[in-house]
Formats: structure tokens, sequence, C-alpha cells
């Protein structure tokens, strides 16, 4: 790919939807990274620390878009025009041999999330930029999906970094 075909991708929407963050998740998700802090499994627990309900573990959202709370009458119509750009470069490269990597996770949090939250998110390609390593190129791919609340407020934004090396 080249240059001008990544910079043209830069500002795409990767994704949209609505998640409503419920007690089965939070406490599944809790129980597969190995935390068994009360917290995230018995609400007068989570109340006595402070919290509305059972909150999200730090880490949730790293699956949260992926259609868990998500019910199909409540998303709103595929903003990319069924043509995703992670999906468009991040397969032409992959195509070409190499591996694919998730890089980086990070995720700010704008207040607590917790369970019974209805949150509104929507993924886009922030960047995409290549570093030579030796005599391979690595295409790195920024995309950041924010999460907020009906009032349009910021809840959560999570920032992944996909790399290519080839």
């Amino acid at each position: 790919m080249t240059e001008l075909d990544l910079n043209s991708r830069i500002g795409r929407p990767t994704s949209e939807g609505v998640v409503t963050v419920e007690r089965a998740t939070v406490t599944a998700f809790a129980a597969s990274v190995l935390d068994d802090s009360p917290l995230y499994r018995n609400r007068d627990a989570a109340v006595a620390a402070g919290f509305r309900d059972l909150p999200a573990p730090p880490t949730y959202f790293f699956s949260a878009a992926q259609n868990w709370g998500q019910w199909e009458e409540e998303q709103p119509p595929d903003p990319t025009g069924g043509s995703n750009p992670m999906a468009e470069v991040m397969g032409t490269l992959l195509a070409t041999g190499g591996l694919i990597l998730h890089g980086e996770q990070e995720f700010t949090f704008h207040r607590d999330v917790v369970v019974g939250d209805k949150l509104h998110q929507r993924g886009v390609v922030k960047d995409i930029y290549t570093k030579q390593s030796g005599d391979r190129t690595m295409t790195f791919m920024v995309i950041e999906t924010t999460y907020t609340d009906d009032a349009g407020d910021p809840v959560v934004t999570s920032t992944m970094n996909l790399l290519h090396r080839s």
C-alpha cells in the first residue's frame, strides 16, 4: 500500500454502536482475567466501595464492542458503508505475508462505568504510519473508540494500536 492509500483512511469510522454494560458480562470478564475481586461479583460490595452498581473492570472495553450487550434494534446504521478501513489496510497487508500484532491498548476513563450504563461507541482511524525495521516495514494503525453517555459526554476512550510487520 502506498502512503497515499494509507492516509486516505485516517479519519474514517471503523464502528458505531450502543453497548449496555451487563452484570453477567462484567462478572465473566473479570473471571476471564483472573480478577476475583468481589466488586465485580457482588453488588453490595460494589455499593459499599462507592459505586452505583458493579463497576466494569479496567480492561473491559477491550471487548465491550464485540457484541456484548448490543441489541440489534438499538444499533445505528453501519458507518463504514460496508468497507471497514481496518480490514482494508490490515487485510491487504496480511495478504502479502507477515504478521499482524496487537501492539498497544490504552483506556482513559472519564468517569466510572457500572452495570446498567448504556453507552454509545464510535471507532475511528486516528493515524496510520510506517517505520523501517532492518529490511522490513512495520505499518501501524491507531484506532480510537470513544464511548459516550446519552448526553454525549465522554465516558471511556480506548486507543488501540495494530501493527503489521512485513
